[in-house]
This record gives structure tokens, C-alpha cells and sequence, in this order.
């Protein structure tokens, strides 16, 4: 498994895995006086060129493929079309992915999400299934986590981080009998960088059953830049 450089993105044998890219977010964006008809076309791009750069055989999306949580939009659909004509495009199904089993150019797995490779993917809004929690590490998106900085100048900016956070395993073997001790959570940035929001270890809003429930440690977590740079644990950067 491999963290892309300045990029929310994995590689592992032979598939590019993103988070959450939100397809057809133009139609939020417009109610908020954004106009940008060609946002989601430049992720398909961004997605494209990753793709080419690591010889991808397989995308793997994590969830939140769209944004329309109700039905699978004409936008969505082209792009995974286009997608498909590259490599073969396996979803996650994420809890905006409402119809998106009518898309004919994936492959379309459950919340409870699958292994590939000995590592665990889900999209991080229902419990995973139980095969998933004997991998070395469980890769969740839904979070889009970020984290906020600021200068010696007072100035702070958000950006996109990853958040690798150890097993409570306490809680982990009453749910699970059979989990590996010493998984790892790693919660994946989103791919589209108009979703994110700074995380905050103590916060249950939108977390998910892994960590509403106490199952990893959010609070022991380590926070990386897309850069590479380790920042430390995530309740001393609170």
C-alpha cells in the first residue's frame, strides 16, 4: 500500500483507491453562486492522469461517488463511463450512492464494503463486514478529513490530511471476535477538495459505527499532510 505524494489517493497492487469525489456537486455549487459547469469534468482529469501515471488496472472508489444522494445523474453516469474505457472502475457504495447500482460501467459492492489485496475498503457509514477487520489496516473515506494551520503570522488555511488511528482493542474484540488486534484505521482524504472539513477527535456528528463506537482510537490518531509530513497525534493538534 502506497500513499500518493501530494495527493488523496492510494496505490495498491495494480488499483488507484480515492475517496468521495462527489460527482455533479456544480448543482450545490450553483446555489451558492459558484458557477463552475467543468468542476467535475477536471476531477475526471485529475483521476485519468493518475490512472495513466501508475498503470492502474483497477479505480476503486470509496463512496460519495456523487453528490445527489437520491439518483444517479446524467454527469456521474458519463464520467464512470469514461472511466470504465480506462480501467475496470469497482464503487464502494457511499451513503450519497442512491441508485448508483443503475450504472452499467461498474462494478458496485455494498456498504459493508470488501478486501482486496488483504486490505480492508469500506466508505466508512455502516458497520464493515467481518472479513475486513482481519486485515493489517481498514480503509475508510466519508470523513473527508482536513486539518487547520496557521503561520506565525496568525494566518491559517485548511488542507486535506490523512488520519491513521490504532485499534481500541477492548471495544474491537466485543464486536468482532476475529479482528487483528493491531489493525489500523486510516481515514482517507476526499478526492473532490470542495467537501472537507476539519476533524475533530472528540466530535460523534457523522463518524461512523467504527468510531462512535469506540472501536479505534481517534484520539491516539496520527495526522499526515499530503506531503508526506507528520504532523503528531491528533488530540495534541486540537
Amino acid at each position: 500500500m502506497k500513499f500518493l505524494y501530494n495527493a488523496p489517493a492510494i496505490v495498491h497492487h495494480g488499483a488507484l483507491i480515492v475517496g468521495d469525489t462527489h460527482f455533479g456537486i456544480e448543482t450545490k455549487m450553483r446555489r451558492r453562486g459558484i458557477f463552475d459547469e467543468q468542476f467535475s469534468m477536471r476531477l475526471f482529469q485529475r483521476l485519468r492522469e493518475l490512472i495513466a501515471e501508475h498503470k492502474a488496472e483497477k479505480l476503486i472508489l470509496l463512496g460519495d461517488v456523487k453528490e445527489d444522494i437520491t439518483s444517479l445523474d446524467a454527469r456521474t453516469e458519463d464520467i464512470l463511463a469514461k472511466l470504465s474505457m480506462l480501467c475496470e472502475v469497482i464503487i464502494v457504495k457511499g451513503n450519497h450512492d442512491g441508485g448508483i447500482e443503475r450504472c452499467a460501467n461498474a462494478r458496485v459492492v455494498g456498504p459493508e464494503g470488501f478486501v482486496y489485496k488483504k486490505l480492508g475498503l469500506i466508505h466508512g457509514h455502516s458497520w464493515p463486514a467481518d472479513g475486513l477487520l482481519a486485515c493489517d489496516y481498514i480503509v475508510s473515506g466519508h470523513q473527508h478529513p482536513m486539518i487547520s494551520i496557521t503561520d506565525a503570522f496568525g494566518r491559517s488555511h485548511r488542507e486535506p490530511a490523512w488520519i491513521v488511528a490504532p485499534a481500541n482493542k477492548k471495544t474491537l474484540e466485543k464486536k468482532y471476535k476475529d479482528a487483528n488486534q493491531e489493525i489500523k484505521l486510516i481515514l482517507m482524504p476526499a478526492f473532490n477538495p470542495m467537501v472537507g472539513s476539519t476533524i475533530i477527535y472528540d466530535e460523534k456528528e457523522h463518524l461512523g459505527p467504527l468510531l462512535n463506537n469506540k472501536l479505534f482510537k481517534l484520539d491516539d490518531a496520527l495526522v499526515f499532510r499530503l506531503n508526506g509530513t507528520r504532523l503528531g497525534k491528533l488530540d495534541k493538534l486540537i
